[in-house]
């Protein structure tokens, strides 16, 4: 087993110097959250820590947008895009509370202004993912190809069926890729069953061999890497890749060619 990007990250290195390697982080979220202070929220504090880690890209999502203010939040994220368009790609976050014909707005007007993708939290909203409200944003991510990441799904049953009436779009759970399989339960299964249903492995717990078993159970292929930050350590969450024993392509794919390949089907 080619050990190199275990060397660099032992060594402190930045793994920009890597030939051919693209790290994607799938998970961040940029702006200040309510409840407690994140450092380094801003847009250029998430670029900051991404340059010294090397991260070439992260997708990212207004915590404002999730838990309080849906517009104003987009718009956040929107402009962070705009100040570092080749770093932070942003993604449309939606409040269910104002109803499907508002959550369909909202998902046209990020979409032209440039999101390349749908956060949900189900959590935070208090709403189901199966709710009415919820549905634009499957027929929308289904219709532009887009990548669809919900903390919270439901039940497994109800992932399997919400993703098969919607094969086109990119289902990706959250937080559900990082530990033993035996705690993201059947969502393992909805993930080898379904070829458009991914799990996210940010998680603020990592067991020593929880991750390897969950790439042995699932396959590399089916695993978008994403750090949470600034809600948690980004060097953190990277090295649960970096570190793990197995093989060197399989963590090539789960840093950021799996999701490199979702965001370029966007149309």
């Amino acid at each position: 087993m080619n050990d190199s990007l275990r060397e660099y990250a032992l060594a402190g290195r930045s793994l920009r110097e890597i030939p051919d390697l693209l790290a994607i982080d799938g998970h961040c979220h940029v702006g200040p959250y309510g409840a407690f202070w994140q450092p380094h929220n801003s847009a250029e504090g998430l670029v900051r820590t991404m340059e010294r880690i090397g991260i070439a890209q992260a997708c990212v999502f207004s915590s404002l947008a999730i838990a309080l203010d849906m517009r104003a939040g987009n718009d956040l994220t929107l402009a962070a895009a705009k100040r570092f368009p080749d770093r932070l790609l942003p993604y449309v976050a939606i409040d269910p509370h104002r109803g499907p014909a508002v959550v369909e707005q909202e998902l046209a007007r990020c979409f032209e202004a440039g999101a390349r993708g749908i956060k949900l939290h189900t959590g935070l909203a208090s709403y189901p993912f199966d709710g009415p409200s919820y549905r634009p944003a499957f027929a929308f991510a289904a219709a532009h190809r887009l990548p669809l990441i919900s903390h919270g799904v439901g039940s497994p049953a109800t992932l399997r069926r919400i993703a098969g009436e919607h094969p086109e779009a990119h289902f990706i759970v959250a937080h559900a890729g990082a530990g033993p399989p035996s705690s993201a339960g059947d969502l393992v299964d909805v993930a080898r069953e379904l070829p458009n249903v991914y799990l996210d492995i940010t998680s603020s717990v990592g067991r020593f061999g929880a991750f390897e078993a969950m790439v042995e159970a699932v396959g590399a292929g089916k695993l978008t890497y994403g750090s949470d930050m600034p809600w948690m350590c980004a060097s953190h969450q990277i090295g649960r890749v970096l570190l793990a024993r197995i093989p060197e392509d399989a963590k090539r794919r789960i840093l950021g060619a799996n999701l490199a390949a979702l965001l370029a089907t966007r149309c």
